[in-house]
């Protein structure tokens, strides 16, 4: 058979110059300087360390391949051991364990300890990152047994590995005791005189281990004495600039480890401290490591994602390329075996081609969203970071009102002075409870769709209540405040959450007040229609302040944004009308504003009640019962009780027993006779769930109200499975909390329970 040798040329051509290509890239990793081959494990470590892994696993499939073709037992061993390495960087531990092992295997056959203690390392770290702990323990011993064998610096590698598996699984004592172990261990070895299993040197490796072992034991500490402050000092010991310099930065664990580092001095100065601006520096410190470590992580995953398909394709194309190369060998005389082999490589490098291409375009397309990603994070974290510097200031000047009114109220002794100090207290105090109100109520994922707890109540109750949280912050500015209500009937009544509507109202009439330097508020409620036994009322919220105008219509109602054109007026959070709007559409209602600039804004909305004609939704008790009511008060905090034996007191015909302790509580119900039982949830010891499930075993009957500052539907749920009959929620308006224990004097067991109106 003849063929034409124009072919015969090319085809030749293109065989020589796949040769030197896979021939190029099998050795990039095998040194042939000397006479005997060694594998560049510097150069690798160089490659993992840069995060080019792609690079790196391309080059070790090749360094493989070569080490196979000429019979290296020992580079192929080395090779595996790499490629786990590689692997597990990738995240890809089940993979990384088989070629450890495989590492491992050949080490056995070739009786070398030095790969021996490598493999060995290589597992754990595997195992460690990949929390496979029954593997690890089982394999620990061994590898430190030929680490100490050979006095190698993978001993102490391997301490650090031990270290992180109690951290990663929780043991507190294990984490303690092994950096313990693993700190002394190191202050008495000279790495001069260790005899290094890896071929190549690490800088600094003995004061990297020390600033590990340090941190990881330092949080052992802390943890173990359940954050008291006298433990702080081994973290405190720990210089951060040295600890940065320890760790590898293009890794998110490291971030984790800064961020962590922080997060436990922001604790200390908050609980142990109580010093809020060394508490907020770390705290920012910690938040902004953390950022960092989701950057990290974002990128780690995408680029693994990408590493896995392309080393895949990789491991296929140079396993398309050894069957060339092998039929090649078999079939070199034959050229139409030859013409078949070019053919597929000429087709391999143009699929390579391809991907390579499309990789390079997917690159570009990946590159383009991290920018926008990033900037996105970026903008998150200057506005994250202007809102806790608002919200400090908010929290703070409240707080600065209430310590200094307290002292001055305390050295006045002018009545009238005294009692002007104290309406200004109460105002600052009010301000404060609504605000921790909003910030907490804009965190509820569920906020949107509140159920509302509906009873009845007159309108004009409401409003008074309202007006009389805001009048002093009035007074304060010399503003006038003006109230008009529609007349009602006296016996009609509507059904509406009080402590939903006050919010609403309370939270609109100090926008309007935060934002007027003179002139009025005017709080209207008119009725708008009357229809099979609803009603219609409008409110309007007015004020003569500075006006909004009409280009930032889109914003108002924004938690946070609003802020970009009020801040030059004001340092309000940015979350009351936010929370406003949300509430309303919770009574299938939504809010608008007319505004002037510099001359005023009026909000108005329209809410749609059923009507009642009960004679009120709390009722005092029956006059007829003259009996007095023994009241057990169980609170482990000492002001708490102090306030709520005084409320008791200040009922006719209440007497009142105090206790701090849950277990002494339950034996004072068993010995005592209790007409009520007012329960606190949160106590160390014993919490009020526990304390009133113990109560109901020998008294069914008694009524045990909850007293707490908690709100939501999971503390109702729990209260209800205790055996607990209402919930009062802290703060309450002491009318209501008296309406509350009154109506007591005839109810002895009620299974429902019902959350308490108080603002």
């Amino acid at each position: 058979m003849c063929f034409p040798k124009s072919n015969t040329v090319i085809v030749l051509f293109i065989a020589l110059i796949t040769n030197v290509f896979f021939a190029n890239a099998q050795e990039s990793l095998v040194n042939t300087d000397s006479s005997s081959y060694s594998f560049n494990s510097y150069k690798l470590n160089s490659l993992v360390r840069s995060d080019s892994l792609y690079e790196a696993a391309v080059l070790i499939h090749n360094a493989i391949a070569f080490s196979k073709k000429n019979g290296l037992k020992n580079i192929e061993a080395e090779s595996y051991n790499a490629y786990g390495q590689v692997l597990t960087k990738m995240s890809n531990f089940q993979k990384a364990e088989i070629y450890h092992t495989k590492a491992l295997q050949l080490y056995d056959s070739l009786d070398i300890d030095t790969g021996r203690d490598l493999a060995y390392s290589g597992l754990l770290n595997a195992f460690v990152l990949a929390k496979n702990y029954s593997k690890f323990d089982s394999l620990y011993p061994k590898a430190q047994d030929i680490s100490k064998k050979l006095n190698s610096e993978i001993y102490f590698i391997n301490l650090e590995y031990k270290i992180k598996k109690a951290y990663y699984s929780f043991d507190n004592i294990g984490m303690l005791n092994s950096s313990n172990f693993a700190l002394s261990k190191l202050k008495n070895s000279d790495f001069i005189t260790l005899n290094p299993s890896l071929n190549y040197p690490i800088n600094n490796l003995k004061e990297n281990l020390f600033q590990s072992y340090q941190y990881y034991n330092a949080i052992a500490q802390i943890k173990l004495s359940d954050f008291d402050a006298k433990d702080y000092g081994a973290l405190f010991a720990i210089d951060e600039d040295k600890l940065k310099a320890s760790i590898i930065l293009t890794d998110v664990n490291s971030y984790r480890k800064l961020a962590s580092l922080n997060y436990y001095k922001y604790l200390y100065y908050t609980n142990s401290k109580k010093n809020l601006d060394s508490a907020n520096k770390y705290l920012l410190k910690s938040d902004t490591y953390k950022y960092q470590a989701l950057n990290h992580l974002e990128y780690k995953i995408i680029r693994n994602g990408a590493l896995v398909h392309k080393i895949i394709n990789a491991e296929e194309q140079l396993a398309i390329a050894n069957e060339i190369r092998n039929k090649a060998a078999l079939n070199s005389k034959r050229f139409a075996i030859i013409t078949i082999i070019m053919s597929i490589t000429l087709a391999i490098i143009l699929t390579s081609f391809y991907f390579y291409f499309k990789a390079k375009k997917n690159i570009t397309k990946v590159n383009e969203a991290l920018k926008q990603s990033n900037s996105k994070l970026l903008a998150i974290d200057k506005d994250r970071l202007e809102f806790f510097s608002i919200l400090s200031h908010e929290l703070r000047t409240p707080i600065y009102g209430i310590n200094g009114l307290a002292i001055l109220i305390n050295q006045e002794n002018d009545t009238s002075k005294k009692q002007s100090y104290l309406e200004s207290l109460i105002s600052s105090s009010n301000y404060l409870s609504i605000l921790i109100d909003n910030i907490l109520q804009a965190n509820r994922l569920k906020f949107e769709n509140k159920n509302l707890r509906l009873k009845p109540d007159k309108i004009e109750k409401i409003v008074s209540h309202v007006v009389s949280t805001i009048a002093v912050a009035a007074k304060n500015k010399d503003l006038e405040l003006r109230v008009h209500i529609d007349e009602s009937d006296d016996n009609e009544y509507i059904l509406i959450d009080k402590v939903a509507f006050s919010q609403i109202l309370i939270n609109l009439a100090y926008n309007a007040i935060r934002y007027t330097k003179k002139g009025h508020i005017t709080i209207n409620v008119f009725e708008k229609s009357r229809e099979n036994g609803n009603i219609t009322l409008r409110f309007e919220v007015n004020d003569t302040g500075i006006g909004i105008k009409e280009e930032h219509r889109s914003i108002v109602f924004s938690a946070f944004e609003n802020k970009t054109f009020l801040n030059k007026n004001s340092s309000g959070s940015g979350l009351g009308l936010y929370i406003v709007k949300t509430l309303l559409k919770s009574h299938n209602s939504d809010i608008d504003f007319v505004s002037t600039p510099n001359e005023g804004t009026s909000f108005f909305f329209e809410i749609t009640f059923q009507l009642s004609m009960a004679t009120a939704h709390l009722t005092s008790a029956s006059t007829s019962e003259k009996r007095s009511m023994h009241v057990l008060i169980v609170d482990d905090n000492k002001i708490n009780l102090l306030i709520t034996k005084k409320n008791i007191e200040k009922i006719e015909g209440y007497t009142c027993v105090t206790i701090s302790n849950g277990k002494e509580a339950i034996c004072l119900a068993k010995e005592k006779d209790f007409d009520l039982i007012l329960m606190d949830i949160n106590m160390p010891d014993m919490d009020g769930y526990e304390v009133t499930k113990h109560v109901r075993m020998f008294n069914p009957n008694i009524p045990i109200l909850a007293l707490t500052a908690l709100n939501s539907s999971e503390i109702s749920t729990k209260a209800e499975a205790a055996g607990i009959d209402q919930i009062i929620t802290k703060p309450y308006i002491f009318e209501d909390f008296k309406a509350i224990i009154t109506s007591y004097r005839h109810k002895r067991n009620q299974g429902n329970v019902i959350e308490a109106e108080a603002i």
